[in-house]
């Protein structure tokens, strides 16, 4: 969508220089010029659209280990309670107690659910981080491929000779039978 709208501004260019009475030569370098720029000003809000992105999905990342944390540090205290309170359980089991005995088999097995449940947990919050992480990767690289292979695309059209080129549907298409704009070096940096 963004290069038609830039061929629409290229074509009302070359149509405003046309009407002034410019040669023919500087009203077709206007036009592309004016395609050129206004493509890459688009591009241009569209890297910093997916910048703002990727610094939202790097600050939620960052609220996420930062919970992972405080989730850690309270289970390391909650685990840390629990052992004083299976020593007392211990040290009262060797007096003899059989409800001490009890308990203390409660708090073994609580103890034992509370370590798998955090071993789930914390497995689950890195897979996401890495996960969300590979996305950010992965989108970085396609906006960049996806600019350089427009640029040099209208980098080879800005340099084809005179040629009538039109935008329809978002195909290039030629008319009268002119030199084909979308050579092999294009169609190669399309692939």
């Amino acid at each position: 969508m963004g290069i038609g709208r830039s061929a629409i501004v290229g074509v009302a260019a070359w149509a405003l220089m046309t009407i002034v009475r410019a040669p023919h030569d500087v009203a077709l370098g206007v036009g592309i010029f004016s395609a050129f720029i206004t493509e890459s000003m688009i591009q241009s809000n569209t890297r910093g659209h997916l910048k703002h992105k990727a610094s939202n999905l790097q600050n939620e990342l960052n609220i996420a280990i930062g919970q992972i944390v405080d989730m850690k540090r309270a289970l390391e205290i909650t685990t840390t309670d629990l052992r004083d309170a299976l020593e007392e359980l211990h040290r009262r089991d060797a007096i003899g107690s059989p409800a001490a005995r009890e308990l203390l088999a409660r708090q073994e097995e609580a103890i034992k659910v509370q370590k798998v449940a955090l071993d789930r947990s914390t497995d689950r919050s890195f897979e996401t981080l890495e996960s969300l992480e590979r996305m950010i990767v992965s989108q970085g690289q396609q906006t960049t491929r996806v600019q350089e292979v427009l640029s040099m695309v209208l980098e080879k059209l800005a340099l084809e000779p005179r040629q009538h080129i039109n935008m329809r549907d978002s195909v290039l298409t030629q008319e009268n039978n002119s030199t084909p704009a979308m050579t092999d070096d294009i169609m190669s940096l399309l692939g």
